[in-house]
């Protein structure tokens, strides 16, 4: 039987790819990307089509497409891609007869698989060392680091100039710093140890105030690295990630299965999977990825691999030439989804390795179109 795709959904550069390799295939498809209900329910009850693709990057409009097919055209093999799991999980038990394409996890392995052709895979996570990435996690330790710093100066001049011991020069210095009280004895001190204490306590309430706001800060927000644990930046020899959505997600944690460090960027904290991260281990800062500050905090200098996996083509093609200006030669992987800047891309840019999303999908979906398999319309009526 030669086969015949009807194409649903709003993916354009998809469904393009899905006709022409359906086409090489030896069958053929036609896509309907738009239209009511009606309009789609006639073209569904047309004679000829052997299967029916739903492609679309919004799961609510996957799952009403699909029902609407199966409900119109139950005696039709039927593929959808969604990239929730858990919707996912869901409608493959509800509706069991449906071909689910996990589309995310399908590029994220492919991703994953460029991105360990330049990365250590033994276990380097271990090894990576500590980057600090959060801007009020740094300014805490920058205060915290000269708060240590006045307080051993402080100490310092009580034993010089008030002779104490170690200890109670250590333990009135610290009242001194807090601001809590004075050193006893110092009215009768020379004037010198006055000053350099005045400025000391000065530069103590200073430093305390920043604290105390950075700390506020990184309270008042979702905390998306740590010093230490799963969630703690790799320093070096590590995955930089930029976009963190539904592919950027499954990457990051096929590299960590992997025993590859990773670190992830993502433009927005209300990104839907940047509340994700914390549950999975996965060290997470916001910013922009095109930008040269940015790039260099990442640790793109001493990074394995930079990949690119934002929704965005050109900004994903952006990102490799910044990266590209910080660090010529860096190791690139670029997620692209529309098959002429993929081509444009690479014949012209030489931007590392590209994977072409739609193209990946496009042949897993061609691919099971075109493999023996046994038809049995009254089954897939059971089966709804």
């Amino acid at each position: 039987m030669t086969e015949r795709l009807l194409i649903l959904g709003d993916r354009r550069s998809l469904a393009d790819a899905l006709v022409h390799q359906v086409g090489a295939g030896g069958g053929s498809a036609e896509a309907v990307l738009a239209g009511s209900d009606a309009e789609l329910t006639r073209r569904l009850s047309e004679d000829g089509w052997t299967a029916v693709a739903v492609l679309t990057h919004d799961d609510a409009l996957a799952l009403r497409l699909s029902l609407l097919s199966a409900h119109v055209r139950p005696d039709l093999e039927l593929w959808a891609t969604f990239f929730d799991r858990s919707i996912l999980h869901r409608f493959s038990e509800i509706v069991s007869f449906v071909h689910v394409v996990a589309t995310a996890d399908l590029v994220a392995d492919a991703l994953a698989r460029r991105c360990c052709g330049h990365a250590d895979c033994s276990g380097a996570g271990l090894r990576a060392g500590l980057r600090i990435v959060d801007d009020a996690l740094t300014l805490m330790l920058r205060a915290g680091a000269g708060l240590i710093g006045v307080l051993t100066l402080q100490t310092l001049l009580t034993v010089i100039a008030l002779h104490d011991g170690v200890v109670n020069a250590l333990y009135f210095s610290t009242r001194s710093v807090a601001t809590v009280a004075d050193v006893p004895n110092s009215t009768h001190a020379a004037s010198w140890f006055k000053l350099v204490s005045t400025a000391t306590t000065i530069t103590s309430v200073v430093l305390v105030a920043i604290f105390t706001a950075a700390l506020v800060k990184r309270l008042g927000r979702p905390r998306l690295t740590t010093i230490f644990g799963p969630r703690r930046a790799p320093a070096h020899g590590h995955a930089i990630l930029i976009g963190f959505g539904q592919i950027g997600f499954r990457l990051a944690q096929a590299l960590q299965k992997r025993g590859v460090p990773v670190l992830a960027l993502e433009r927005s904290f209300d990104a839907p999977c940047v509340r994700l991260a914390a549950e999975a281990g996965i060290p997470l800062t916001i910013g922009r990825g095109d930008d040269r500050a940015t790039l260099e905090l990442l640790g793109v200098r001493r990074a394995a691999v930079v990949a690119a996996v934002t929704s965005d083509d050109l900004t994903n093609v952006a990102i490799g030439l910044a990266a590209s200006d910080v660090r010529p030669g860096v190791p690139l992987v670029l997620r692209l989804g529309d098959g002429n800047v993929a081509a444009e891309t690479e014949s012209l840019l030489h931007l590392g390795e590209i994977v072409d999303a739609n193209q990946l999908v496009a042949e897993h979906i061609s691919a099971a179109l075109f493999a023996p398999r046994v038809r049995d319309p009254e089954h897939l009526w059971r089966s709804i």
